[in-house]
């Protein structure tokens, strides 16, 4: 009994074991699954590469990577345009290829990583890669008219090139550059600053220091006109005192006396004061409405140019 008991376990395991195998068989060959179009495409392109079809292939494999896209795609896509002559798309495929590609783990991967270094190594030799850099805001950058993104590298063939860069507001950077096989070339653009955004600065400034000028001329032209007043009302006051001293109504000696004195010399005081301190405001005030004026009518800027011994100055009004 025990014996027909073990055999019945023995099956039992026996049984999971195949079924475990099986299952872990199935999993291991079953390839993650595909769409059927991406399969038929793939193969198509390869029936093509094999009647040496390479632009057929080389769109197909595009039609591939646009459905799904993978390192696989953008590897054959840059073999196909290698093979082609389009060496700029190449060196662009290829080195997505092999930045994307993972470390190989067997002699198989490793082949193919080598061989595609290899690929990228022999067309970076063929072209020349730029670097641009452009403001900050930038909203567009043209190789040769075509879009690239900043930051990245552009390859571009041998020869002479244009790149140029759009701004927010419609400004524009332009550099020409000239590159030989194998080079790399960093390509910085600056927008230039327009006349009208220069000049904007300088003719706020100018209209601060004209208003400045004349407010404060004002200021103390009238400053300098209330302490005239201020100082005629004094020397007003002075002159009663004096007359009250002198209409002999008071004695000398009194106390009364002493302070009608004492106020006729403090109004005095004030109104020598005042008329010092008003004169001297109009004179500034004058002196400062005179210097604005000056500036409104003198040269807003000088160009000195030296001249043999000497030097040329030129005044633009």
């Amino acid at each position: 009994m025990r014996a027909s008991s073990l055999r019945g376990h023995l099956w039992q395991a026996a049984a999971l074991a195949a079924v475990l195998a099986s299952t872990f068989q199935a999993a291991a060959a079953d390839p993650p699954p595909r769409a059927r179009e991406v399969q038929e495409l793939i193969d198509e392109a390869e029936k093509a590469a094999k009647r040496l079809e390479l632009a057929r292939a080389r769109d197909l494999w595009a039609r591939v990577n646009a459905l799904e896209p993978s390192t696989m795609a953008v590897c054959q896509l840059g073999v196909f345009d290698l093979r082609l002559e389009r060496i700029e798309k190449a060196a662009e495929e290829l080195t997505a290829c092999v930045e994307q590609m993972p470390e190989p783990t067997n002699d198989v991967e490793r082949r193919r990583y080598e061989v595609r270094r290899a690929d990228l190594a022999a067309v970076r030799q063929r072209v020349a890669e730029l670097h641009v850099s452009a403001p900050r805001g930038t909203a567009r950058i043209l190789v040769d008219g075509r879009k690239v993104s900043e930051g990245r590298s552009v390859f571009v063939a041998p020869g002479q090139h244009e790149v140029t860069a759009t701004g927010p507001q419609g400004q524009e950077a332009r550099a020409a550059v000239k590159v030989a096989e194998g080079e790399s070339q960093h390509v910085s653009l600056a927008f230039k600053t327009t006349k009208a955004a220069a000049s904007a600065p300088a003719q706020a400034r100018n209209r601060w220091i004209i208003g400045s000028g004349a407010a404060a001329s004002a200021a103390l032209l009238g400053a300098g006109a209330g302490l005239h007043v201020a100082g005629d009302f004094a020397g007003r006051e002075t002159v009663a005192k004096v007359a009250r001293l002198n209409d002999g109504s008071m004695l000398h000696s009194s106390a009364e006396y002493r302070q009608i004195y004492d106020e006729a010399d403090a109004a005095d005081t004030r109104a020598s004061l005042f008329r010092g301190l008003g004169s001297a405001a109009l004179v500034a005030g004058a002196a400062l409405g005179a210097a604005t004026i000056v500036y409104v009518v003198w040269p807003r800027k000088a160009e000195i140019r030296p001249r043999g011994a000497g030097a040329e100055v030129t005044l633009v009004w």
